[in-house]
């Protein structure tokens, strides 16, 4: 009996066969391949719509923009309108009160000794017609400076009201600039996780390949393999120094907010380029690709950037000179990589929020 028992104690100890751990772990696995399919397709969900967010907030940025450059530039005329006309009515006031001290000085009856001492009626006529024009004279200057006046309070009400629409006008822009940081903040948060999903579906699929029907992993390959499993930091890293341009804070954040603006999920390709290359795929109808490689992507981004005639060569000399990153936005602003995209604030409306964020998602 005791030799039985141990016997059945030995066996209920012994581990189980590989087959049924192998059996397990493949079980895991191919739950595990469902979620990250789920995962990766909820999240690029969540990034295009958080995209439209922006490009919409963008587009809202580059109107009010262009309404407070508008009024900035009315109220800049106005305020030189203004300072004409306080200078042509102290003018008038000065000749007002130099005749009106000549005529203290000569006495009121000045003018009456110069009609009564004429000899003649024709002298009398013609000094009569003196004082007129004298009297007219006088008068034309207050009307003047009476005009003047008036119109100097009109110019006045409208700078204050200029005033208040330009107060107005920046407070919605700052509104609106601070919404497309929040917004970033939270495209970027979704586009690390992305990446992070990807890259670990692309290695559950590298281990269990060969153990299961390529057909249950197919799919997860297709999923995974879109897009990026790098940050979009890390990319604009990488393609400065295949650009030969420096890796400084100015030019990583232009870039970024280059990234951001597309926001595209072609694979490999964040600048949303259409240069054809061995292997490329279409992405959309505007014939952006999709790469094969990080390698790939940047050489096709640097290679169109190399075309001439649409302004390029701004952007690759404001690059490597490391420029101001406002500079390097505003020159690829002006090419004709997506000139008048997003109301006319294309990557130049979000280099405030990249630069805020520079640390998380630039550096």
């Amino acid at each position: 009996m005791a030799a039985v028992v141990a016997a059945l104690l030995a066996a209920s100890l012994l581990p189980a066969p590989a087959s049924a751990h192998l059996a397990g772990d493949l079980e895991i696995a191919k739950r595990r391949v469902t979620e990250l399919e789920d995962r990766i397709n909820r999240e690029e969900s969540s990034l295009a719509a958080l995209q439209t967010q922006l490009r919409s907030l963008a587009a809202s940025v580059g109107q009010e923009q262009g309404g407070l450059d508008t009024v900035r530039r009315d109220l800049s005329t106005t305020k030189t309108r203004v300072k004409e006309t306080k200078a042509q009515l102290q003018a008038l006031r000065d000749r007002l009160r130099a005749r009106a001290r000549s005529v203290y000085m000569r006495g009121p009856l000045d003018m009456v000794g110069v009609l009564l001492g004429s000899q003649t009626i024709g002298e009398f006529i013609g000094r009569v017609g003196y004082a007129a024009r004298v009297a007219r004279h006088d008068g034309e200057l207050m009307y003047k400076a009476r005009a003047a006046q008036s119109k100097l309070r009109e110019q006045q009400a409208r700078q204050e009201r200029l005033e208040r629409e330009q107060a107005s006008k920046v407070s919605t822009l700052r509104s609106r600039q601070n919404s497309i940081t929040n917004v970033f903040a939270r495209q970027m948060a979704v586009m690390a996780d992305l990446a992070q999903f990807r890259a670990e579906a692309l290695h559950l699929v590298d281990e269990i390949a060969g153990r299961i029907a390529s057909g249950e992993v197919d799919n997860l390959r297709r999923v995974a393999g879109r897009g990026m499993t790098i940050s979009y930091g890390a990319w604009a890293s990488s393609f400065l120094t295949a650009l030969g341009a420096p890796t400084s804070r100015d030019n990583l954040v232009a870039v970024v907010a280059w990234e951001a603006a597309e926001g595209t999920l072609a694979t490999w390709n964040p600048l949303a380029t259409t240069k054809a290359m061995p292997g490329a795929t279409v992405y959309n109808s505007h014939g952006v690709k999709n790469y094969s490689s990080k390698e790939q992507g940047i050489e096709a981004s640097i290679l169109t950037l190399r075309l001439s005639g649409h302004g390029y060569e701004a952007i690759v000399a404001s690059l490597r000179a490391g420029a101001e990153a406002m500079e390097t936005g505003r020159a690829i602003n002006r090419s004709n990589w997506c000139r008048g995209c997003a109301g006319g604030s294309y990557v130049i409306g979000f280099i405030p929020a990249v630069e805020q964020y520079y640390d998380r998602y630039a550096g």
